[in-house]
């Protein structure tokens, strides 16, 4: 019984460690986000000035825009009830959809890259054979791309323009990063409580066992 509260008390000093660390983190997250929101607007700002007061308005969005970057949410399966608030897992990635009409289809720039690639070799009598079985056999692949929002504020925008950008997007990689924190801050509680709770059991059991030797020391002391 010692051994298992020697290794439950390290198991719980480990498990605060890490807590500790996991707070740190979160606190030092909270700050460059504050920092990247205020780099944001600032540079927006200083955007705004320079290209006008009209030239940065909601006039100049696009009503087709779909969202660049989604949140997709894991749940951990077999989780219990009470713990699966803190047992998702945030994490960001690059989508659209399909009928998103804001997607250039590059089909054409790849049909004109492999054409130039093949007038290249029509000197040579071989690889012009190799080059119209693979251009028969092959089928363009379809890349689909987003366009830059920026572009609808024009093509040549003002460098502070860009760098608002650049704060926002890591703004919101810092913001996913900050909720997986909060939810491993949880766990790392959770597990915490349990193991407090082993530890109590242990030290209830081991008083238990010593207090019947006391006792047996007592009665030998009276009958001597």
């Amino acid at each position: 019984m010692e051994k298992q509260l020697e290794e439950i008390c390290s198991r719980l000093d480990e498990a605060l460690l890490e807590y500790l660390n996991l707070i740190s983190n979160y606190q030092e997250n909270w700050q460059q986000i504050s920092k990247d929101l205020e780099g944001a607007f600032m540079q927006l700002a200083h955007a705004k000035y320079t290209m006008g007061p009209g030239r940065l308005t909601q006039d100049q969005y696009d009503g087709r825009m779909q969202a660049a970057t989604r949140i997709l949410i894991s749940q951990n399966l077999g989780v219990e009830e009470e713990k699966k608030h803190y047992n998702h897992q945030f994490s960001l990635i690059s989508g659209y959809l399909e009928n998103d009409e804001n997607i250039i289809d590059e089909s054409e720039s790849s049909q004109i890259i492999d054409s130039s690639s093949t007038l290249r070799r029509r000197n040579v009598k071989e690889l012009e054979t190799k080059t119209d079985n693979t251009a028969k056999t092959e089928k363009p692949q379809k890349k689909k791309i987003i366009r830059d929002p920026l572009h609808w504020f024009g093509l040549l925008v003002p460098p502070s323009l860009r760098d608002s950008q650049k704060h926002f997007k890591q703004g919101l990689v810092n913001m996913v990063n900050l909720l997986n924190l909060r939810n491993e801050i949880l766990e790392k509680e959770a597990q915490y409580k349990i193991m407090k709770q082993e530890k109590e059991k242990i030290m209830q059991e081991l008083s238990k066992s010593k207090e019947p030797v006391s006792e047996e020391k007592n009665t030998q002391e009276n009958a001597l």
